[in-house]
């Protein structure tokens, strides 16, 4: 029964994954999983260690398929499937063979769920190590579990997995403190499971503390995040349910689903295991973002979709149960066909090249087709670097006349910039110069960009061969039209 879920949802994340842009985040996973292990490693001292794990894995794939779109991204698409089954597993060991198959598919079918396995990031992962984790406690908690141990012995390395891919994911282990509370009544032996889960979270703790610490003295990171509001609060039901129109039936069917889902079948109920985590880690960091410094994105909670799926099919297998066999089975086809229906346009929008905050394959292209041996480049800021650094074929063609250290030596994703005065000789004998600004220059603009583009255009004089916008920058070509001339 989990290979349905799985192949579907393997072959919906495939389908048209190569049709989105690499944006900035995925810019960050091609620089470091194409460097040596050695270079990667150096970078970690002062940036992205909490993406670590995620690159450390991506190195070995990256040299044997390369850092191309599809080859970069099919790790989080056969992440996608492996949830897939996991959550039918779940769906199936807590409430029935048509409930797992249905919460199964849920998630294969989700929208949300093709966008983070379509990317090359480590989201896909993370839900795929929670499903795991989760599998392992409903195991370990079952009445009739004759070695329950074993399965906590499993159930320590997956929250290691969890907390090293994202550690924001490491509130699910407070999520199933709840759980066993509200399954403690149906426990055949409640201190002997309290006494393994939590043998178990200190085993997982002692790696992922010192991580933490380390890991938290790079809050710079994350300086980007904004503390939440209300309308933050309102787009999270959009993002977990996959869209704004499938918010009202997604949410009424996981409401039937943790009405249906409370009865237990000898472990943990589905209920018990689904809500807290649901619920307990958005709104955790949702709490700590408006009393300390921000740290939530709706992204950092992804890992929280499966919970959705699984009440989502309970829900659907109540639907079933309403009436005859032959109206329930309607039932569910019209429920699931209106479902379908909505997210079809969701689909086709996210698998769109300019789907994402940047399209850097446009600015890519732009160079293919109108860039010459020779030709320069002028990054406004590092930050423009970056986001370059996601086709590297194309923009290694040209010259980076502002950058002092490139990115590897730099043990930086941006590299170092040069001074404007610096760059001002290699601009004089340049006959055509490509201008790169991005989006992401306006939270890290300051005086030093406003001088850099000032002496692009002192030293001309230049006319403006051709201008590209794309989604999340713009790329202007400089033509010289004369010699150099000192102004008095």
């Amino acid at each position: 029964m989990p290979l349905l879920p799985a192949l579907v949802a393997l072959a919906v994340t495939l389908a048209g994954i190569g049709g989105p842009s690499f944006w900035l985040d995925e810019s960050a996973t091609v620089s470091l999983a194409g460097r040596p292990v050695a270079d990667m490693l150096r970078v970690f001292d002062d940036l992205d260690l909490v993406h670590a794990p995620y690159y450390l894995i991506m190195r070995p794939w990256a040299a044997v398929f390369g850092t191309g779109e599809v080859s970069l991204r099919l790790p989080s698409a056969l992440a996608t499937a492996a949830a897939a089954a996991g959550v039918a597993v779940l769906g199936r060991r807590c409430h029935g063979p048509l409930a797992g198959l249905l919460a199964g598919l849920a998630y294969a079918g989700g929208v949300t769920v093709s966008r983070y396995g379509q990317e090359a990031r480590s989201y896909a992962m993370v839900a795929a190590a929670a499903v795991l984790a989760s599998y392992l406690l409903v195991r370990a908690v079952q009445r009739d579990a004759r070695r329950p141990w074993l399965w906590f012995a499993g159930y320590a390395p997956a929250v290691v997995l969890l907390g090293l891919l994202n550690l924001d994911a490491v509130l699910l282990v407070p999520a199933h403190a709840v759980t066993l509370l509200a399954a403690r009544p149906g426990l055949a032996r409640p201190g002997r499971v309290w006494a393994g889960w939590s043998a178990a979270v200190g085993v997982a703790a002692l790696p992922l503390v010192p991580f933490g610490l380390a890991a938290s003295g790079q809050k710079v990171q994350i300086d980007w995040l904004r503390t939440p509001t209300w309308h933050t609060v309102q787009k999270l039901p959009e993002f977990l349910a996959s869209g704004r129109w499938l918010v009202a039936p997604v949410l009424a069917l996981a409401v039937a689903g943790a009405v249906a889902g409370r009865r237990s079948r000898g472990t943990a109920s589905l209920t018990a295991l689904a809500m807290p985590w649901l619920v307990l880690p958005p709104a955790v960091l949702v709490l700590v973002s408006l009393v300390s410094d921000p740290m939530y994105t709706e992204r950092y909670v992804f890992f929280c979709v499966p919970a959705l799926a699984l009440l989502t099919g309970a829900g659907l297998a109540r639907l079933g149960t309403l009436a005859r066999p032959a109206a329930g089975a309607a039932a569910v086809t019209a429920a699931v066909a209106v479902v379908a229906a909505v997210s079809v346009p969701e689909h086709v929008a996210i698998r769109k090249q300019d789907s994402r905050l940047d399209d850097f394959r446009a600015a890519a292209q732009a160079v293919r087709d109108h860039g010459r041996d020779g030709d320069a480049i002028v990054y406004l800021a590092g930050i423009a670097r970056w986001g370059a650094a996601a086709y590297p074929g194309t923009f290694g063609r040209l010259r980076d006349i502002g950058q002092a250290q490139s990115p590897v030596r730099a043990e930086n994703l941006k590299g170092r910039d040069l001074l404007p005065r610096e760059i001002r000789g290699s601009l004089i004998r340049s006959q055509r110069v490509w201008v790169m600004r991005t989006r992401s220059i306006v939270t890290h603009q300051g005086d030093v960009v406003w001088r850099r583009e000032q002496m692009v255009l002192t030293t001309g004089p230049w006319r403006v061969a051709g201008e590209w916008r794309f989604r999340g920058g713009m790329l202007t070509l400089l033509e010289r039209t004369g010699p150099y001339r000192t102004s008095t």
